[in-house]
């Protein structure tokens, strides 16, 4: 389905979504994201984070939640019992920011995302799924969860003031990639790639190398393009993907869009995340 389609159905939807959202910040909230900034009333950024149980997702969402500067996070999930033992919430409903929905329905993510202006997407299939799942997933998938994020917004909310994070995976730029790197995944991954980039909302794709379970802060980080990778191993830790994915959620990055691997070993630990991002934009964009 083109996405020009759920482009469609997102304003449809605006209008109904307006009239439901709770927020109490008003004309204030509106500006300070139009802005791309954090007030000093503390209007940050309005987080839903999907596959929140998945081993990234759920590590960047108790991130978001420790952060002082963010101001509301929520989570979809598709199991709550898992919610429940993942995320560590008690009723997992919707007073605690926990959202059932399927990302291939495009209708159960609407409720979700009333009023949020960042969107962090974490929720993916493995390679050992068949094509159609990985296209429903991986590809048209995002474009619904795109297509939420515009359909929620508040009135007077510019689309392209809207942040939308994508953990994609490195190696997407590949011809014919081997299944040890993904394989036909990637084609998936690549097609949503593109599509953030014409989606008129403000991009960071993040390509992360092999990920592995490990500690935020214990390795040095790279950052390439075109699938140039920085590091011989081929590897990044699932809490450095989630922590600079929180970074740049808390910055309002956009336009962004760098393989995340680790770095030249013997290097010391990447700890100024802030300029790791400044380190990932072109030259000329620095």
């Amino acid at each position: 389905m083109a996405f020009a389609f759920f482009f469609a159905a997102a304003a449809a939807y605006t209008g109904l979504a307006d009239g439901l959202i709770g927020l109490t910040r008003g004309q204030d909230y509106t500006n300070a994201v139009n802005t791309g900034r954090v007030d000093s009333n503390g209007a940050g950024p309005r987080v839903l984070v999907t596959g929140a149980t998945g081993r990234t997702g759920a590590i960047l969402y108790q991130l978001l939640k420790a952060d002082g500067r963010v101001a509301e996070v929520r989570a979809l999930v598709r199991n709550l019992t898992k919610a429940r033992e993942v995320l560590g919430c008690v009723r997992c409903d919707a007073s605690e920011g926990i959202y059932v929905g399927d990302v291939t329905n495009l209708s159960s993510l609407l409720v979700p995302a009333r009023g949020i202006d960042t969107l962090a997407i974490a929720a993916a299939v493995g390679f050992h799924a068949s094509e159609e799942v990985m296209k429903a997933v991986e590809f048209l998938g995002v474009e619904n969860q795109a297509a939420a994020l515009a359909a929620g917004r508040r009135a007077g909310v510019a689309l392209s003031s809207l942040r939308v994070l994508l953990v994609s995976s490195a190696g997407t730029t590949v011809p014919n990639p081997p299944p040890y790197t993904g394989g036909k995944i990637l084609f998936w991954k690549l097609n949503a790639e593109a599509a953030l980039g014409y989606s008129g909302m403000g991009a960071v794709v993040i390509k992360p190398c092999g990920l592995v379970d490990g500690p935020a802060g214990a390795a040095p980080l790279g950052t390439g393009f075109d699938d140039n990778l920085p590091s011989a191993e081929f590897t990044v830790s699932r809490a450095d993907v989630a922590a600079v994915l929180a970074e740049a959620i808390v910055e309002r990055a956009a336009g962004l869009r760098f393989a995340l691997c680790n770095g030249k070993k013997g290097s010391a630990p990447t700890t100024d995340l802030a300029a790791l991002l400044k380190g990932a934009r072109r030259p000329w964009a620095q």
